[in-house]
């Protein structure tokens, strides 16, 4: 690295990670939230949190069988999509699974810097359930590197046991 990478890195705020003994459907913080969500090239909507988004939010699922019903050239690995589900909170539906139902690091890599520049130009904070992470094993360590390290602030949901 050189001197000028090192002085803006200096200078640029780190996010915060927070963990949260609670469930998803009622994010913390103020302000705009992203929920993060994982897809499949053959759109299945079968994951665990999805269940959990029904409770509060059935139109997830709905949206990931219709984004996955009219897919386009842009539906491939690395591509995302929005739900908002209310005035305050998206969910962030993340393309980042082959047709194996195996994620691919590439493709959730190229999710996660959309997602942080959408953050940081929505300045919206990351929301993560416990669920999606049992899924994505490699999540936690790519949304340090890809959100919290430029600034982007994440929390981590420990879902309830049902």
């Amino acid at each position: 690295m050189n001197k000028q990478e090192d002085t803006v890195k200096m200078f640029q705020p780190k996010g915060k990670v927070k963990t949260i003994k609670g469930s998803i459907l009622a994010p913390e913080n103020a302000g705009l939230r992203f929920v993060l969500s994982v897809n499949n090239l053959v759109g299945k909507a079968d994951g665990t949190w999805y269940k959990v988004f029904d409770k509060k939010w059935p139109k997830v699922r709905e949206q990931t069988k219709g984004w996955y019903n009219t897919r386009t050239g842009a539906y491939k690995l690395g591509a995302v999509n929005t739900t908002a589900v209310q005035s305050d909170t998206w969910v962030i539906h993340m393309l980042c699974q082959d047709d194996k139902l195996s994620t691919s690091t590439k493709g959730l890599e190229d999710c996660l810097k959309k997602v942080c520049e959408m953050a940081k130009y929505e300045r919206a904070t990351v929301h993560v359930s416990s669920l999606v992470v049992d899924a994505v094993p490699e999540l936690p360590d790519l949304l340090t590197t890809q959100l919290v390290d430029k600034g982007v602030s994440v929390y981590f949901y420990d879902e309830p046991k049902q």
